[in-house]
């Protein structure tokens, strides 16, 4: 069985992805229990990922957003987003121009939300444009099967 990866080590953030199961045996949606904690905060998500990419420029499946962004180590304009198919999790990321990307990782509570009020808890990671978030792509990646 593979090991959780885990994002941030010591005293600041940390987010944990525990290994994705097809909770539906049908190969195209995988869900992963979701953990973040920083000062005494601890929140907890399972997030529906999608299996399948769909055609066109968009990037949709979580592995290819993380490759765009080790790919993008000399820099980008604005913030680059990927969403969970149910939103339980949301990644922002931006590059300073400077070296170093930004890494905003946010949980939401599973299940619908109609109305935008369920809970939400948000960690920030600061990390090396290079070697660094090509790691975190790559390492991240072979836990979800990418």
């Amino acid at each position: 069985m593979k090991e959780p990866y885990v994002l941030g080590r010591g005293a600041g953030p940390r987010w944990t992805v525990h290994p994705p199961v097809d909770p539906y045996g049908d190969g195209y949606v995988h869900t992963a229990v979701m953990e973040l904690r920083e000062d005494g905060l601890t929140a907890s998500t399972v997030a529906e990922l999608d299996g399948v990419p769909m055609a066109g420029p968009q990037v949709t499946t979580l592995p290819a957003f993380l490759d765009e962004l080790a790919a993008g180590w000399a820099g980008w304009s604005g913030a680059r987003t990927w969403r969970s198919l149910g939103g339980q999790l949301t990644l922002d990321a931006r590059h300073d121009g400077r070296g170093h990307v930004t890494l905003g990782v946010t949980l939401r509570r599973p299940g619908h939300d109609a109305d935008d009020t369920a809970w939400s808890a948000r960690c920030v990671f600061l990390l090396e444009a290079g070697e660094e978030t090509t790691r975190f792509a790559r390492d991240l990646g072979t836990l979800l099967g990418a």
